[in-house]
């Protein structure tokens, strides 16, 4: 990695803390930001002294904290948003007074973050990754790094950058990156949408009796609840295909991230050491496993594919169980149409949009490029 390289980290979760461990030991200059609203984890390391990593990445760090995005908007110019989509909006408020024509901004598990918020940032880019690079859970100012994938899809909302810039995104990353034309296919390659929201609501009774005392993927996927991720992936695959693209299944992205051969996604959920390493069941149903899933990801897809002729009923029959069950109209509160700014379009003027948002890197956008 360039030994000049600088980047700021906004959000201190289990991204943000896996994120800023794994930059620092890899020697670039960090800085991670906490919203003062959610400093936990910025109390933390600044209390013990450092930032610890366990597992795939094994350290004590020193990244610079703060609470004052002034600061990370002055420490670097690549701005990566670790935050889960319903706090865009707060990170959103913080960064619209500043100049970023020179700043580029990263968003992890972007979930359409560029079409809702774009306008509201004078980014030089945006760019959208579909997922976090790091299976991590972070507490008390120690991120366990359970894994790191092994290839990462990505795209811009911009083709106003130079080579070097380019390079340079590709090099915070821990592993090769996908790069596709458009931040459409991007928001349709979501794992989490199709994997999180429907294990969470069809254990419903398990999680709110046991406060997730057991493994989400082993326990919680079972080949019932298998099926229904792969109906609402094969729901899915079809509204990709009505604007244009044609992205894999969520086993095949799964497979490729962490290996392993399977023919049912219950298969690989049973399996998968990565993800049952450690019980990582929601404890509660208002979990981003269902308040950020549903809103930002399942709400979208549906209202995109009605855009373009898909009725997704299983997809639908989940945001509706979900809005029941914790009391709020998700089609209403979630990334729908009218904030995603494409509701008056008919479906030619939509899909035309959609062609609009096409950005290609300044290599072929089937080749990986190497993270450093």
């Amino acid at each position: 990695m360039s030994s000049k390289l600088s980047v700021s980290i906004i959000g201190a979760g289990n991204c943000g803390c896996s994120f800023a461990a794994d930059l620092a030991h890899r020697g670039a200059d960090v800085l991670l930001y906490g919203h003062p609203n959610h400093r936990r984890n910025i109390n933390a390391i600044r209390r013990n002294g450092d930032l610890t990593a366990r597992m795939k990445i094994e350290g004590q760090f020193h990244p610079t904290v703060t609470t004052e995005m002034a600061n990370a908007v002055q420490f670097s110019h690549l701005l990566v948003v670790t935050v889960p989509s319903y706090g865009h909006d707060a990170i959103v408020n913080e960064l619209k007074d500043f100049d970023l024509s020179s700043h580029i901004v990263v968003v992890i598990n972007a979930n359409f973050f560029a079409l809702a918020c774009s306008k509201k940032l004078n980014a030089l880019a945006i760019l959208e990754t579909n997922s976090s690079p790091y299976s991590s859970r972070v507490q008390d100012g120690e991120v366990l790094v359970k894994g790191i994938k092994n290839s990462l899809p990505i795209a811009a909302f911009s083709n106003s950058l130079s080579e070097k810039q380019w390079s340079q995104i590709a090099e915070i990353f821990p592993a090769p990156l996908q790069w596709s034309d458009n931040v459409f296919d991007i928001g349709m390659q979501s794992n989490n949408g199709v994997i999180h929201p429907i294990t969470a609501i069809l254990n419903t009774g398990w999680i709110e009796s046991t406060k997730g005392d057991f493994y989400f993927y082993r326990d919680g996927i079972s080949p019932s609840v298998g099926n229904v991720i792969e109906a609402v992936d094969s729901e899915r695959l079809k509204i990709a295909e009505a604007l244009g693209f044609r992205p894999q299944t969520v086993l095949q992205e799964m497979v490729g991230f962490y290996g392993g051969a399977f023919d049912k996604f219950s298969d690989f959920a049973f399996h998968t050491k990565v993800h049952n390493a450690t019980k990582i069941a929601p404890a509660h149903m208002q979990d981003r496993y269902v308040s950020e899933d549903i809103p930002y990801v399942l709400v979208p897809w549906c209202e995109l594919g009605i855009k373009a002729g898909i009725d997704a009923r299983t997809m639908r029959a989940l945001v509706e169980i979900a809005s029941v069950i914790n009391g709020v109209n998700y089609f209403e509160t979630g990334r729908n149409l009218r904030s995603l700014g494409v509701d008056h379009m008919s479906k030619t003027e939509f899909l035309r949009f959609v062609e609009s948002a096409t950005c290609r890197p300044p290599w072929s956008s089937t080749a990986e490029k190497q993270s450093g």
